[in-house]
């Protein structure tokens, strides 16, 4: 599994003694583990440091829909500080390891240290500004545009946390994990798969995701280069202790 980059983490300067009180521990976890179950009760923070895991709601069917991945560096359970709890669960989807902070400090945080207000902010915003498209395109395209767009996405969020380089990274997803973040079947998920493959413009082969140009699986899926992701302020930095 590839490991982030210390390269992509922020240096926290004055705000870091703020998260250093605010750490208790890390937490690792196996692949299937929750780090959040819906409607429960919960007082912690988390950054997830390595691992990938996923963003979901059971809908009244018992249907899933993913409705983001949780990538080294993300914020997990900040609803549920503000809210008391979460109407999504968190799952790993590969083994993590996630450092626990005292979510009681972060109004003191927050007043004591605007900066890390403003990254949360900005955090909150590229999360948001995802599920808007993610319901854009459950709407507006086909099969092929939809699954395009998510694996150009997903390796723009890896790019900019060092995680994928040149043409090829690890996508640790299967066929019902990409079906359950675009609304489609498993089956439509193959025959999209298949079709970018014989484009030439995507292959996930054994999890590994190949996109011979950005530009034109860009072009085919609508992906905006210009508004390519941006690594998120990492609240802790450093390797698990």
């Amino acid at each position: 599994m590839a490991h982030l980059s210390e390269r992509a983490f922020r240096a926290l300067a004055a705000e870091e003694k703020f998260l250093a009180a605010m750490k208790r521990s890390h937490v690792a976890l196996v692949a299937g583990e929750f780090v959040i179950k819906a409607n429960a009760r919960i007082s912690a923070l988390y950054t997830l440091y390595e691992g990938w895991a996923v963003r979901y709601q059971l809908l009244p069917n018992g249907a899933r829909q993913i409705l983001d991945f949780v990538l080294p560096g993300d914020l997990v359970g900040l609803s549920s500080v503000f809210f008391g709890s979460s109407r999504y669960s968190v799952q790993a989807l590969t083994p993590v390891t996630l450092y626990v902070l005292d979510a009681t400090l972060l109004p003191t945080l927050l007043r004591e240290e605007p900066s890390v207000g403003w990254a949360f902010l900005k955090g909150r915003i590229a999360e948001q500004e995802r599920a808007d498209t993610r319901l854009a395109l459950l709407g507006r395209l086909g099969a092929n545009e939809r699954i395009g767009y998510l694996l150009l996405e997903l390796r723009e969020r890896l790019r900019a946390r060092g995680l994928f380089r040149g043409q090829s990274g690890a996508l640790p997803l299967d066929r019902a994990l990409l079906a359950d973040a675009v609304g489609l079947s498993r089956v439509h998920v193959l025959r999209a798969m298949r079709a970018l493959r014989a484009r030439g413009l995507a292959d996930l082969t054994n999890r590994i995701l190949t996109i011979p140009s950005v530009r034109n699986l860009a072009r085919f899926s609508g992906f905006p280069l210009t508004r390519a992701a941006r690594a998120q302020a990492i609240l802790w930095r450093g390797g698990a202790e």
